[in-house]
């Protein structure tokens, strides 16, 4: 045993080294100028924090060789968000690549390739689609809006709080839809392939479950149209 234990050590102060090595590399921190913009697109594995403010701004936090691969550009009225011809084999998904944004009005948000995106305090909008793909993560803690549409495939989740007249959910593909704390008025909602939907919904709900989709809902909705096909299944709470 003792052999065996000394032959390991230099391995182990080898991957050691490696370790704090790895650990000391210092994040970047950068301001970037970009045009105004009303809707934002991210992958890459980013994580992207949202705040909303009066004055537009982009920061970039992310390792030294990786900070200038990141592009943030506005195409249009979309502020992109991207690692710029780089995959996780060279870059490492371990490395730091946030990424922070205030925004003064924003009508539309696209998180895919295991992007996360938080959006912390109250975000006010007449009108949102939120769109979560490819294991990516979508947070609103506080969303006040007429209408929010949000859409989760491919193992993405997508949580959302707060209130709303008019609520669109669609969810497929194992994805996960909470919008259990998501005030609503009316809702249409529609999970399939292993996919799930939570809602709060006050006055009419259409809900259309398929392929072992399952859609929750509160709040007695005097209005129901429900369609349960394939092993689907919508139920109260």
């Amino acid at each position: 045993m003792k052999t065996i234990t000394l032959r390991k050590l230099p391995l182990l102060l080898l991957l050691l080294s490696i370790s704090i090595w790895a650990n000391a590399e210092k994040s970047n921190t950068q301001s970037r100028n970009v045009a105004s913009f009303s809707k934002i697109s991210v992958s890459s594995g980013i994580d992207l924090y949202l705040t909303q403010g009066t004055t537009e701004s982009v920061r970039v936090e992310a390792d030294a060789d990786l900070i200038d691969k990141i592009i943030t550009e506005v195409n249009g009225e979309t502020l992109r968000i991207y690692v710029k011809n780089t995959s996780a084999w060279n870059w490492g998904w371990n490395k730091t690549r946030k990424v922070y944004v205030t925004f003064d009005d924003l009508s539309s948000l696209d998180a895919s390739a295991g992007s996360d995106v938080e959006a912390k305090g109250e975000v006010k909008v007449e009108k949102i689609n939120i769109s979560a793909s490819s294991g990516s993560d979508v947070e609103f803690e506080r969303l006040f809006a007429q209408s929010v549409r949000v859409e989760a495939s491919s193992g993405a989740d997508a949580e959302v709080a707060g209130e709303t007249k008019n609520l669109t959910v669609d969810s497929s593909s194992g994805s996960d839809i909470d919008c259990e704390d998501l005030l609503s008025e009316v809702c249409k909602a529609s999970a399939s392939s292993g996919s799930d939907i939570t809602v709060y919904v006050t006055q009419s709900l259409e809900a259309n479950a398929s392929s072992g989709g399952d859609i929750s809902y509160k709040g007695n909705p005097s209005q129901k149209d429900i369609d349960e096909s394939s092993g689907g299944d919508v139920s109260s709470f």
